[in-house]
């Protein structure tokens, strides 16, 4: 695990962003080394606010004099919403630094203007809606959040565990470089000595040997040596090969296997296929899972030209 890694949590005090906190313990997080903040967005306009300072506005009418004394009571409510968030967070790690912040505005540029500021290695969020509509469609919030940031994105699910069982990770591999940062990234967490790994590499021929020019077989062969690597950390660790649209097969795979989280690559080719592949398979699959999904980003994916 990288020392002295950022997490940046939005909480919008919804079941989603409980489920979000009690993921937490399952996301294979140490117990000290992280600073972890805590932030909820009030979806209010106000004008700008004056620090500390109490200050007599003139408004044109009651009702906007009425509408901005409902907004500022919302933002003391996301504040309150913050701390309480931070403060479940510090008992599930007492060795985490955990602070908790509040603002009004666009929630998703909020999220990700506060991940910009802290240099934030990753943000969680939960997803709301499990109804067919909704997962297609995913929040409007975790969906921009999801596609815009700079670093990797946890949308997390909620998992009922009805007795101990061990952490399942299913980690999407297409031999990219933002497929080679997922796997990666499982390796460097601290997860339980029972944690199940499946590497799924989903042989889609128009996609992977036309447009990227891979060939498959050194992908599974990769593959194969990414999977003797996990399980010297040691993880129970295998390597699955399926044939199909990977947007279809991971989904069902995680479901049927009962996953905790499935980790994804996203990875800068150029602008139009990144476009592509963030929007088509990324996207798709934190839409249409029933569990939580990991969106890695490679290291310097932010930089450069959009």
């Amino acid at each position: 695990m990288t020392e002295n890694m950022k997490i940046l949590i939005a909480y919008d005090g919804s079941d989603s962003a409980d489920s979000a906190l009690d993921d937490l313990s399952r996301a294979g997080f140490p117990d000290g080394g992280v600073e972890a903040k805590v932030v909820t967005v009030a979806e209010v306009w106000l004008p700008p606010m004056d620090d500390g300072e109490t200050v007599h506005r003139h408004f044109a009418s009651p009702a906007l004099k009425q509408r901005y004394d409902m907004n500022v009571e919302m933002l003391k409510e996301a504040d309150g919403q913050a701390s309480a968030a931070a403060e479940r967070v510090r008992t599930l790690f007492p060795g985490w630094k955990v602070t908790s912040d509040s603002t009004y505005g666009s929630p998703a540029w909020e999220v990700l203007a506060f991940a910009e500021e802290m240099t934030a290695d990753l943000i969680v969020l939960g997803a709301k809606g499990m109804s067919a509509v909704e997962r297609v469609l995913l929040g409007s919030v975790s969906q921009k959040v999801m596609t815009e940031a700079k670093c990797p994105v946890r949308v997390s699910r909620g998992k009922v565990i009805v007795e101990e069982s061990p952490v399942r990770l299913l980690i999407g591999y297409d031999g990219t470089e933002g497929a080679r940062e997922a796997v990666r990234t499982v390796a460097l967490r601290d997860w339980p000595d029972n944690t199940e790994v499946k590497v799924v590499i989903v042989e889609d021929s128009m996609f992977v040997r036309s447009s990227l020019e891979i060939d498959v077989d050194d992908i599974k062969s990769v593959g194969e040596g990414l999977v003797d690597d996990l399980r010297k950390i040691p993880m129970n660790a295998e390597l699955t090969v399926l044939e199909g649209n990977p947007k279809n097969e991971i989904v069902s795979l995680a479901g049927e296997w009962d996953a905790d989280c499935i980790f994804i690559g996203a990875t800068r080719y150029n602008d139009i296929l990144t476009k592509y592949f963030i929007g088509s398979v990324s996207s798709a699959i934190v839409s249409r899972a029933h569990c939580t999904v990991e969106v890695v980003r490679p290291r310097g994916y932010g930089s450069g030209k959009d």
